[in-house]
């Protein structure tokens, strides 16, 4: 490794477990230089490295600082935001995603203005071929369908016909609340099979399954929105082997395959029959909420009933952002964001599990995945509904996982975290106002 990218991993470190704060300011290049025993010149490589990745900035005649968020203007008024998913400055990669639209529209120039293929751009559908291999996904270009978010996607699929005619949609219960909006407008049936910490109720689903009526069933394996569960190996493999046993088509939303730690931790998709597995990925949630920017990669029976439909909503997908998203993952910018961003959730899932550990012990049951973005607390005999409201005015935002439940389905009361928007005080402080107002009488 090279001695700025040494003294560049040491700040970095820093700034993400949270020991040098929003607005601080950096020792200056001579200081630096003295302290480690490098050359000024070796510092002035690693600050600017850091200025690259947006940790800092510099200011004329007075040094460099750390980037202050512009989620800490609403912590200072006193609020928690646990339920917003809005990746904060320091590893917000809005800068270089400027440049790559900048970037896009050199390029493209006039095919900004004209309309693209409805399927997505050749160019960026076939970077998304190499990207996917990093991921143990092996498809090809004429496979993938770019859509506006995997929102678009998930809509689509519940409003189109399925091989076979079946109507009903099999969900887990929870399940992620826009996928059951989607399945409500489109008046599609929907059942719910259990899922907890341990997995799915596999009896309920091949249950669900030997009636022949469904249409498809929808699944988030890892970091499920909203409880921060995931399938293991075996598990995978068991819902594989029932689809197929009784033909039924796997819709996977893959949201936050970037976050994953576990390198062997591979998709359905990847493990799975190909031809009967929808595979669903968002760039949102770990690029910027506001790109609208998501594929779906499709059996050979679907493609022409999901094209009619997405035409029918809109006919392309805006050229800009996807040319600005194929030049992104081409460059080294895409690899040193997914590191800085699964170490920022990692660390902040620490500090939520040993805050939990701390303040429930064993008195609450509580999910806190190693990875990925919301963690789960079960809020037992207590009413979820009424902790989160008596939290709103404290100014501590949570939301309880009702919304994705089906109506008369029976789940566990919870309430969801996300772990975007907080310090880390905050969200010991936030585990504590909950354990107050769960036992509050």
């Amino acid at each position: 490794m090279y001695k700025y990218n040494k003294v560049a991993g040491s700040i970095r470190e820093g700034i993400l477990e949270g020991r040098m704060k929003p607005g601080e300011k950096l020792p200056s290049i001579q200081s630096c230089a003295k302290e480690t025993g490098y050359n000024p010149d070796t510092i002035i490589k690693a600050y600017k490295l850091l200025e690259e990745e947006h940790l800092i900035y510099s200011v004329p005649k007075s040094g460099y600082y750390v980037v202050k968020s512009i989620i800490k203007a609403d912590h200072a008024r006193g609020g928690i935001d646990l339920n917003t998913v809005r990746p904060p400055d320091c590893i917000n990669p809005y800068k270089d995603f400027y440049h790559c639209m900048d970037k896009s529209i050199t390029i493209y120039k006039n095919k900004l203005l004209e309309y693209a293929p409805p399927q997505g751009m050749e160019e960026l559908r076939a970077v998304l071929v190499k990207h996917l291999m990093n991921f143990q996904i092996f498809t090809r270009q004429q496979d993938i369908f770019i859509t506006n978010g995997a929102q678009q996607a998930l809509y689509i699929l519940a409003a189109m016909p399925f091989p076979g005619n079946g109507r009903i949609v099999v969900v887990e219960q929870p399940t992620y609340s826009v996928m059951l909006k989607a399945l409500n407008c489109s008046k599609v049936p929907v059942t719910g099979v259990s899922r907890t910490s341990d997995g799915i109720d596999l009896k309920e689903l091949e249950a669900v399954f030997q009636t022949g009526d469904v249409k498809f069933f929808y699944t988030m394996p890892r970091f499920q929105n909203p409880t921060g569960f995931s399938y293991h190996y075996k598990q995978k493999q068991e819902i594989i082997r029932l689809a197929c046993r009784y033909g039924v088509y796997i819709v996977e939303d893959d949201y936050l395959a970037d976050l994953e730690p576990d390198e062997k931790a591979d998709s359905l998709y990847a493990m799975g029959e190909k031809e009967r597995t929808v595979y669903i990925r968002s760039f949102s949630k770990t690029l910027l909420p506001g790109l609208r920017l998501g594929l779906a990669i499709l059996p050979e029976a679907l493609k022409k009933e999901f094209m009619t439909y997405k035409q029918s909503i809109d006919l392309n997908t805006p050229v800009l952002t996807q040319g600005a998203l194929e030049i992104y993952l081409k460059s080294s910018m895409y690899p040193i964001h997914v590191v800085r961003t699964r170490k920022f959730y990692k660390n902040k899932m620490k500090v939520l599990k040993k805050a939990c550990e701390r303040t429930f012990g064993h008195e609450v049951r509580y999910h806190i995945p190693p990875a990925g973005i919301y963690a789960f607390i079960e809020t037992g005999t207590n009413s979820a509904d009424k902790i989160v409201n008596r939290l709103l005015k404290d100014k501590i935002l949570v939301s309880s996982i009702k919304s994705g439940c089906l109506d008369g389905f029976s789940v566990p009361e919870g309430i969801r975290l996300c772990v975007c928007n907080c310090t880390d005080e905050e969200l010991e402080r936030a585990v504590r106002r909950i354990k107050e107002e769960m036992f509050f009488t």
